[in-house]
């Protein structure tokens, strides 16, 4: 990460103080506090998403060690029966290991005991790096060729761009050549329009989030609230005319529901149980939460190519789109080490319903919905250390919070097309969370 992004955590941490309003918790600000936070997610890079049947497999999988044919190019079918099979240019070898680094920034705001507001907004730096290359050789499986000139009979003499390797007028498709096809094309070959294959670097706004937390209960060992707001599609979204580009919104506007319970376990054998009115955990103290999650994706439209995942199309079409709703659960286990150190663990599984979109031209979109209906499961452990006895006691000139989080996204579903939102990456990252009220 960048010296720039190293500074600006360092001076949000100089403000930092109790964490004591996390978003998978039942606890609100006091009246009249504000709270402001940052953390900034340290990812593993990644090559592997999880397909439809819950296994690895990497991100290019539909295009790496594939045969060029004419299953993905159609304009090589009329070629088939002169080569006994599907005509071929050759082999692709394509590779993608995704980077990701995001900062996000909270602020939040106690309008009353019970009433919390807050923003969350988070910046993203992306990178992937990109492996792609064309084998025509011998022992490949290209039979087929580009035209170099003039040549005998009424196959190899046709003019035709394309020509089987039998023909002596003819050359080996290069990954140069491939690269043009995709994009522009080739003399007497039409192009896809799409951009080049290369690396691929972007960052940018992710989508904003404003929600209202209201604890609509509370007792000795219990914690109840819930939460409200809506999801704002400001993140960069698919561009349907590059294939290695990473997206990190998509594009609809959601409203989202969530559901938090606390309970203070250790009340039941602790000789001075802790309220859950407190609101700060003292040092024995064990509190379980569960959080039910919900997010209705708004219908939009968006602009895509219509094809299947592991196709190549000019078809495009601005079409009418459903996000499939979103729904997670979430239970999590919290221990107070000492006055300072807490650690905790979380289980999270969450899935989505199958995406919708619907032509106006009667394109085939039912490619675009199969296997949208994804899933996950995530497991993330923290270890936090607050400063708050010290500030209280007068040792320490501010109430700081530090988190250090691990997460791990180890199981999942989803759609093998790269460039679908409803794709579901493998992926690891290291948390480092500051937090301030004041």
């Amino acid at each position: 990460m960048s010296g720039m992004r190293l500074a600006v955590i360092a001076l949000v941490g100089c403000l930092c103080g109790p964490a004591v309003a996390r978003a998978d918790d039942a606890l609100v600000l006091p009246k009249g506090r504000s709270a402001v936070s940052a953390e900034n997610l340290f990812y593993v890079p990644t090559g592997e998403r999880f397909n439809p049947h819950g296994n690895p497999e990497d991100i290019a999988a539909g295009f790496n060690d594939r045969r060029l044919d004419s299953s993905v190019f159609p304009l090589l079918q009329p070629l088939d029966p002169f080569v006994g099979g599907r005509a071929s240019i050759g082999d692709s070898h394509l590779r993608f290991k995704y980077e990701f680094d995001i900062l996000n920034f909270g602020v939040a705001y106690g309008v009353t005991d019970r009433l919390t507001v807050g923003v969350e907004i988070p910046y993203y730096w992306v990178h992937n790096s990109v492996k792609a290359s064309v084998n025509s050789d011998p022992g490949s499986s290209a039979n087929v060729g580009l035209r170099t000139g003039p040549g005998p009979g009424p196959l190899c003499g046709s003019g035709s761009a394309v020509l089987p390797l039998a023909c002596p007028n003819t050359r080996r498709f290069t990954t140069e050549d491939v690269q043009r096809i995709l994009g522009p094309g080739l003399p007497g070959i039409p192009g896809f329009g799409f951009k080049r294959i290369r690396d691929f670097s972007d960052d940018g706004l992710g989508d904003i989030q404003l929600g209202a937390k209201y604890q609509y209960w509370r007792s000795r060992d219990l914690r109840l609230a819930t939460t409200a707001g809506v999801r704002f599609p400001t993140g960069r979204q698919d561009d349907p005319d590059d294939l290695v580009d990473i997206s990190w919104s998509t594009g609809a506007y959601g409203l989202f529901a969530r559901f938090h319970h606390d309970y203070i376990i250790s009340n039941l054998w602790k000789e001075t149980p802790t309220p859950a009115s407190y609101g700060i955990a003292r040092p024995g103290d064990v509190i379980l939460d569960g959080t039910f999650r919900y997010e209705w994706v708004l219908p939009d439209r968006v602009t895509q190519r219509v094809a299947d995942a592991n196709a190549l199309t000019t078809t495009r079409e601005q079409l009418d789109r459903d996000l499939g709703d979103r729904f997670e659960f979430e239970f999590s286990t919290q221990y107070q080490l000492t006055d300072g150190f807490s650690a905790s663990a979380l289980y999270r599984y969450g899935f989505k319903l199958e995406d919708r979109f619907t032509s106006h031209r009667g394109l085939p979109v039912q490619l675009l919905e199969k296997d949208t209906d994804s899933t996950e499961q995530v497991y993330v452990i923290r270890l936090s250390y607050s400063t708050l006895s010290l500030y209280r006691a007068g040792r320490f000139p501010l109430p700081v919070d530090i988190a250090l989080s691990y997460r791990d996204r180890f199981a999942g579903s989803g759609p093998r097309s790269s460039g679908s939102p409803s794709q579901v990456l493998k992926t690891q990252y290291i948390g480092l969370r500051l937090q301030a009220v004041f």
